[in-house]
């Protein structure tokens, strides 16, 4: 890559031509980097016009797949049960970059799907409940290009942390093959439903990682009271997802006066301080734990520290 006149010459990966793109502006933490090598793009090479391409092959690919198709009954028997309280918010956790720094096709592609399936969710629970569903989206690797691309979508980006306080009982959380520690996070308030890994999977993993089981709480609770549907896979980009529905007769009555003010309560705010609080807390775990083991010999390279955003206790890792 050469700058030339305030550009820079990118070999694109179409054809292996010669482009001259502007040099992009980003303000991305270079420093930051997840489980699988991806940390937000630098230099990214695609456009908002390029990711919409992106997306819009991976949306019909979704539309006619068995995955959809029978996940859409599901669906529907979710929302056949009394007494459920509107969805008036669904929130997509951790999808994935769109233009990954390690330019890996598969990792691009599980990320459009994702975003895809969440999107073709929404539009679904909105032609049953005739409203509009708020969508908010949150990728701590996400450049402003990516950034960008959600906003057209339809999106409010949120950046990290903000969008763990924003759920509450009206909301459907959608992360697929995230942390146990993000999705401890993600429902520190239980949503009206849930769509992740499932208490199955964690045991598995709490079981080879005893110190995680602080953190399987909320998945444990949704596991014993609500109802589960097993989310259909499509070559495992949902592996292990489990879908969570809370049951009728549990469901909250909230008025819609009274969830357009939990956003602008104390409480709310609140519960972002709380947020905050708990994720400098994982930090500052993290970094007691490795004071307290024993340092490594001269002759060995330091072992480097795993970041928040990293993906490395998924019970299946397919992508991010």
């Amino acid at each position: 890559m050469t700058q030339q006149d305030g550009e820079w010459s990118q070999v694109s990966r179409k054809r292996g031509r010669i482009r001259h793109v502007p040099k992009p502006k980003t303000d991305v933490d270079e420093s930051k980097e997840n489980g699988l090598g991806i940390r937000p793009n630098p230099n990214p090479e695609f456009t908002v016009s390029d990711i919409h391409k992106h997306h819009d092959t991976a949306r019909q690919e979704w539309q006619i797949s068995d995955c959809w198709k029978t996940l859409k009954d599901l669906l529907s028997t979710a929302l056949s049960a009394s007494n459920q309280p509107p969805i008036t918010k669904a929130i997509c956790f951790g999808p994935g970059p769109y233009d990954p720094s390690n330019g890996s096709f598969a990792a691009r592609r599980t990320a459009q799907m994702q975003t895809a399936a969440f999107c073709a969710i929404v539009d679904f629970l909105e032609s049953q409940c005739e409203h509009k569903i708020k969508r908010v989206i949150q990728e701590p690797m996400f450049t402003q290009i990516d950034k960008d691309f959600c906003v057209e979508l339809g999106f409010q980006v949120a950046d990290t942390p903000d969008a763990f306080p924003m759920v509450d009982e009206q909301t459907l959380v959608y992360g697929i093959h995230m942390e146990l520690r993000t999705y401890y996070l993600a429902l520190a308030t239980l949503p009206t439903a849930f769509i992740g890994g499932g208490l199955n999977e964690w045991e598995r993993v709490v079981d080879f990682d005893p110190s995680l089981k602080e953190f399987i709480g909320p998945i444990s609770k949704m596991d014993a009271t609500y109802t589960k549907y097993p989310f259909p896979d499509m070559n495992y980009i949902f592996s292990s997802t489990t879908m969570y529905w809370r049951k009728g007769d549990d469901a909250p009555k909230i008025p819609s006066s009274r969830k357009a003010a939990l956003s602008e309560s104390p409480q709310a705010s609140k519960q972002t301080s709380d947020i905050a609080e708990a994720l400098e807390g994982l930090k500052l775990s993290e970094q007691a734990s490795e004071e307290n083991s024993s340092e490594p010999e001269p002759s060995k390279p330091e072992k480097p520290t795993e970041l928040e955003g990293s993906k490395e206790s998924k019970p299946l890792t397919t992508e991010e």
